[in-house]
């Protein structure tokens, strides 16, 4: 038999707390694995506004195995998801308006398919661990791109137009009256593609040096009628000079994903007109992570920065891995270093840092 350590200072209170804590942990990531699995499922969205079903019902709406979807609905059930008498289920609609109403402010299903992507790529995580840091985004499964897609989409929607550019001062202003963007690490288009909806009058430049993802967002333009004024660029962060000059310069949560932060800087730098406007926005953090310990933002955007966005820096040439955390601090740092004149913090929502700069007239 094998006997516990024994240690004079060792707190059995604490230890047991932590074991708590881990069963906790392993619970929700548990619980997320079969959110998943009701997003793909289409059992969520079968059950928004449904009101009370029982299994068989459920089974027979989605064509799927009904001892399965018990036990799917049961798992759920304790999990805090939905409600139960017992036989029959309920999705409320307060928790549909995260898992299944895709115009919510609150819709954050996309998150658990981004951790799914995790998981997928454990072997090649630990891998760079073992060597060179680096975990190529065209690397990781295709879930976390569009996980990515789905969960930032909901921030884009109901934030860029509404908090995040009224924030920084005379940006509204100038898209309003016309202005040339380029929005850097562009993903899929969905930012790039709100911009130029909500201002018409100017004309917005998506670049990311990941094909597949310019692809995806081609063919999002398609599906929305081809505007005329958004355009889609295979290109790196340096090689947005060759389009322009623009008015404005954004990275939405891409610029820690560079490879070389202030190479990118420089070059948006040299970019912009005189008076020209940048903007970042970064992922919530804190210029001391001790202040953010249990803090589920800085959990989740840690462990997004060790999985998916430093490797993924560290991939690439310049090989920088500034992260997602680190606070604003450190991104101000940068933005002076490039020549950019009153960098600030436009805007803290607690889930974003939305930083600004003025490029100074020549």
């Amino acid at each position: 038999m094998t006997q516990t350590p024994q240690h004079p200072t060792l707190d059995e209170a604490r230890a047991e707390a932590f074991a708590g804590q881990l069963i906790t942990d392993v619970a929700g990531a548990a619980t997320t694995a079969m959110t998943v699995l009701g997003d793909r499922l289409g059992l969520f969205r079968a059950m928004t506004g449904a009101g009370l079903m029982t299994a068989g019902k459920l089974a027979a709406g989605t064509g799927l195995h009904p001892r399965l979807v018990t036990e799917w609905l049961k798992a759920m059930t304790v999990s805090g998801y939905l409600t139960s008498d017992g036989e029959t289920f309920e999705l409320p609609m307060e928790h549909a308006l995260a898992l299944s109403v895709v115009d919510s402010p609150t819709y954050l299903v996309g998150g658990a398919e981004i951790i799914t992507g995790y998981y997928l790529s454990l072997d090649q995580l630990a891998h760079a661990f073992r060597t060179d840091g680096g975990l190529a985004y065209a690397d990781v499964p295709g879930c976390t791109a569009h996980g990515i897609e789905r969960f930032f989409r909901t921030a884009y929607v109901h934030q860029l137009a509404q908090t995040w550019f009224p924030a920084v001062p005379g940006l509204v202003a100038r898209l309003a009256a016309g202005a040339r963007v380029a929005d850097v690490g562009c993903g899929h288009g969905v930012a790039t593609m709100l911009i130029g909806r909500t201002w018409p009058a100017s004309t917005v430049a998506g670049f990311d040096h990941h094909e597949p993802s310019i692809a995806t967002a081609r063919a999002r333009a398609i599906e929305a009628g081809s505007p005329d004024n958004v355009t889609f660029h295979v290109a790196d962060s340096a090689g947005i000079g060759a389009a322009g000059p623009y008015d404005v310069v954004v990275y939405f949560d891409s610029l820690h994903d560079l490879g070389d932060p202030p190479a990118a800087l420089r070059a948006a730098y040299d970019a912009l007109a005189d008076g020209g406007i940048v903007v970042a926005v970064e992922p919530w953090s804190a210029d001391d992570f001790t202040t953010t310990i249990g803090n589920p933002v800085a959990r989740a955007n840690f462990a997004g920065s060790t999985a998916l966005c430093t490797p993924g820096s560290l991939s690439q040439p310049g090989a920088y891995g500034l992260g997602t955390q680190g606070g604003p601090a450190r991104r101000l740092e940068l933005l002076a270093a490039a020549g950019f004149a009153d960098p600030v913090v436009a805007a803290d929502t607690g889930f974003n840092l939305v930083l600004s700069a003025t490029r100074p007239a020549r």
